[in-house]
């Protein structure tokens, strides 16, 4: 009775060892399918990413970037920065200053500089890009904007010299806005305005409030304006270079 009893038990533990090997079987191959299938995914995911990649690759403009080399001195003031980028249209811009130096906290992407000067094509042909532009000016990183204060002088490639106290120069999109009073030499005579902008990459000049103007008199002519007069004066006026 005994040994019947052995017999049973023996063969109850051999069936539950068998099962619990099918069952382990059962989980393995479920767990290597699944692996596969995981695999099968990324490698979707990874070849769609590179169709898109590929198809929008020609499409889209080059993203504006920034460098920065620089000798460092003893403080965080950062001595002869240059700042290296390219607009949307892909512009090469290079600015440079006597010194910069980052803001901390909230507002570490501006960095103050005294002495700006900017290369870019947008304002002239690059023949002079020591010049100063203005004392003081801010650069931000993260709008990719240049804000000029105290004595700023811009010229444009289309022969426009600006003389104001305030301009941000926005290189994303290729803009000047000067909203204090400018006073500016053009080829045909000089201008005067409450405040002005300059868009499409230098080609158009917009004066507002007051505008004033004064049209150099033909070396030929007969007659001799007073160069001290106004020609001609309004509320907004819009001269295309």
């Amino acid at each position: 009775m005994s040994a019947a009893l052995t017999f049973s038990d023996g063969q109850m533990i051999g069936q539950r060892r068998a099962k619990s090997l099918a069952t382990a079987r059962a989980r393995s191959r479920f767990v290597a399918g699944l692996r596969l299938v995981l695999l099968a995914a990324g490698a979707v995911v990874a070849l769609n990413a590179l169709v898109q990649i590929v198809l929008s690759g020609g499409r889209s403009a080059p993203s504006p970037e920034v460098a920065l080399s620089a000798t460092a001195g003893e403080s965080e003031r950062i001595i002869n920065p240059r700042f290296t980028g390219r607009d949307e249209g892909g512009t090469p811009y290079v600015i440079t200053a006597e010194t910069a130096e980052r803001r901390s906290g909230a507002e570490q992407a501006l960095i103050d500089l005294e002495g700006p000067t900017l290369d870019y094509a947008l304002l002239d042909d690059g023949a002079d890009a020591s010049r100063v532009l203005a004392r003081h000016g801010v650069f931000d990183e993260s709008n990719l904007s240049l804000h000029l204060e105290t004595d700023v002088r811009l010229t444009t490639r289309s022969g426009y010299v600006f003389d104001t106290q305030s301009a941000t120069l926005f290189l994303r999109e290729g803009v000047v806005t000067g909203p204090q009073p400018v006073h500016g030499l053009a080829p045909w005579g000089a201008v005067r305005a409450d405040r002005f902008e300059v868009r499409e990459d230098g080609q158009h000049i917009i004066l507002q409030g007051d505008v004033r103007t004064r049209f150099n008199a033909p070396a030929s002519s007969d007659t001799q304006q007073d160069p001290n007069s106004d020609a001609g004066a309004g509320r907004s006026e819009e001269n295309e270079p």
